[in-house]
């Protein structure tokens, strides 16, 4: 378990500060280079700044396409261990919010997702839900879709469950109709799981 010997108890709400790094890494985003190039701006950003995660979750991603799983792997452990020292207390709680309209926190949010996708390709369900479990508890809005993975998890279902989401015209992006009429039929199965979360929806 990670924890936090500085930090005494649990926080209400966790607000990151700004990275500079961010204005860079969208800029490099929208600039059309290799993957290859992508990958070494990554890390240059990441030696730039350490504690801004979306540029390790990139370069994981770009190391996975280049079949070099386990050195994505090992990025994506270090973001979320990075991630999860900053935010937990001396007993590893999360914060009681970490809201993701708050730009600066996304990087955070993504790196703790992108662990515990991780976590459910190499088979550590009970970790992984552990994870998305806590991501949800933390911003109810739900703006990753954390309730999903988690009910695809109860259901015995792989991480590439969303593949029959996909739109036909768009590979890649998810039909959010089809995800909702699948979550609304199979959210009923788990009541102890989600009974809090639709409660909170409604109020």
């Amino acid at each position: 378990m990670i924890t936090n010997p500085r930090r005494k108890k649990q926080m209400d709400e966790f607000w990151d500060k700004e990275h500079s790094v961010m204005h860079q890494y969208y800029e490099v985003l929208e600039k059309k280079i290799s993957q290859s190039k992508l990958l070494e701006k990554m890390q240059e950003l990441i030696k730039k700044d350490p504690d801004f995660y979306d540029s390790y979750v990139v370069a994981a991603d770009i190391l996975e396409s280049m079949d070099k799983k386990e050195m994505a792997a090992a990025l994506r452990s270090t973001a979320f261990e990075r991630a999860m020292h900053r935010i937990v207390d001396k007993e590893g709680n999360f914060p009681k919010r970490i809201e993701w309209g708050w730009l600066d926190n996304r990087h955070l949010v993504r790196s703790i997702e992108c662990w515990a996708q991780e976590l459910w390709g190499q088979g550590k369900n009970e970790e992984a839900l552990d994870l998305f479990r806590k991501l949800l508890k933390a911003n109810p809005h739900d703006n990753i879709g954390a309730r999903h993975n988690i009910l695809a998890i109860r259901l015995g279902l792989g991480p590439d469950y969303e593949s029959k989401f996909e739109t036909k015209d768009m590979p890649g992006y998810l039909d959010a109709i089809k995800v909702m009429e699948w979550f609304d039929k199979n959210v009923k199965k788990f009541p102890e799981e989600f009974e809090w979360w639709l409660k909170s929806v409604k109020e």
